[in-house]
């Protein structure tokens, strides 16, 4: 079973996104009735009015229906129903269209032989109005260059950014990414798009995460988990500098969840198959796990276990309580999907803790990172400890 916005068995997807037009995101009143019409049957075939309870679904419908259906563009149509759904509170249930960074993270991830986009390597964040990079992925574009997170993303060769639009159709040629890294410090990058899947383009930064840090005399190994989908070669890349490193940094904050065995097997030993659990890691060495609101899912149920077995500590913010399966992703119309929950797991609206808290600022933060730091000390420490134990065992 998946744990992941953007794990789900589905019915075929979409075609090729739609060109830009200011006039194809106008919606009819039969428009929005009829999508409407369809949320409203594939929710009820599914697991969700069980899970938010059918009274209290019924009434939100009737409560927000006025507002869903006198929508005349396909965003405020997708704003008033992600209301209605906000007030189901669960998750892993939502509504999403094409001129959305997630809608075609999760065609990918289904790997829609058309789910290609044109990017940069961002992973953007709306923060009081305005978009801000949350996140590069490694080796992408603006890896090379020096946007930073926290950047605020002003323009596209002059066109205002949006996740998705502002790079339509300008793959494989050079564009200006306008950012604003602090009040009266704005700066311009040449960069040129490709056009690929950002499932693909997520799996590839994983594994390029793999490195070695420095740090007072020590050797991290480095992993910015952006999932636990995929193979696992990013783990496969970290056991095999394991001899070479004195412990681990296991970066979980950013991205989505996924599946939980072949990380479980890496950080504890567990046996997928049996009740009984073994402390039998395939990573040996002394490691820490930074958490944050990226941290949702599979990746919750990964950490929670981690912290029962007191395996390693958490740094970093809380867990965001999302652990229901991927019940279904489906389409509506021609260029939106609903994702609808599955199965309700023990942790669902229950935020995992980390074991030294540290806040992050993003807006504005040129890249400054207090969780990393803190990550790297106690690591260090750990190391030391470990080193005093094992001297004090010879003697």
């Amino acid at each position: 079973m998946f744990f992941a916005v953007a794990v789900f068995s589905c019915s075929p997807l979409l075609v090729a996104a739609r060109p830009a037009s200011a006039d194809l995101g106008q919606f009819s009143l039969a428009t929005a009735r009829a999508r409407f019409g369809r949320i409203l049957k594939l929710v009820g075939e599914s697991n969700a009015p069980n899970l938010i309870g059918v009274r209290k679904w019924r009434t939100l419908v009737a409560e927000h229906r006025e507002d869903i259906v006198s929508a005349r563009t396909h965003a405020q149509f997708a704003a008033a129903t992600n209301r209605l759904i906000h007030d189901a509170g669960i998750s892993h249930f939502g509504y999403f269209y094409d001129e959305q960074w997630k809608y075609w993270h999760m065609r990918g991830v289904f790997g829609s032989s058309d789910a290609k986009i044109a990017h940069v390597g961002i992973i953007p964040r709306r923060i009081e109005g305005r978009w801000h990079v949350r996140g590069i992925l490694e080796g992408s574009l603006c890896d090379s260059v020096d946007v930073r997170v926290g950047d605020e993303l002003l323009s596209v060769d002059g066109i205002p950014y949006q996740p998705v639009t502002a790079f339509l159709g300008t793959e494989d040629r050079t564009v200006t990414l306008r950012v604003r890294r602090k009040p009266g410090l704005v700066y311009n990058f040449k960069v040129t798009p490709v056009k690929e899947s950002l499932y693909n383009a997520m799996q590839q930064a994983m594994y390029k995460s793999v490195r070695i840090i420095e740090h007072e005399g020590l050797k991290f190994a480095y992993l910015h988990a952006w999932t636990t989908l995929g193979g696992g070669r990013e783990y496969d890349a970290l056991l095999k500098i394991q001899d070479d490193v004195d412990g681990l940094l296991l970066d979980y904050r950013d991205g989505f969840g996924g599946t939980w065995p072949r990380a479980l097997a890496f950080l504890l030993g567990k046996d997928r198959d049996s009740s009984e659990m073994r402390i039998n890691p395939q990573w040996t060495k002394p490691l820490v796990i930074l958490t944050a609101d990226g941290t949702r899912s599979a990746k919750e149920i990964i950490v929670n276990e981690v912290r029962r077995y007191r395996r390693a500590p958490l740094v970093g913010e809380p867990s965001v309580g999302h652990v229901i399966s991927v019940g279904g992703i489906r389409r509506v119309g021609d260029d939106g999907l609903l994702m609808l929950p599955g199965h309700r797991f023990k942790l669902e609206g229950k935020p995992v803790l980390p074991d030294y808290p540290v806040k992050r600022k993003i807006a504005y933060s040129a890249g400054a990172d207090p969780q990393i730091r803190m990550a790297k000390q106690i690591l260090a420490e750990r190391i030391r400890q470990q080193g005093h134990g094992d001297e004090a065992d010879a003697q």
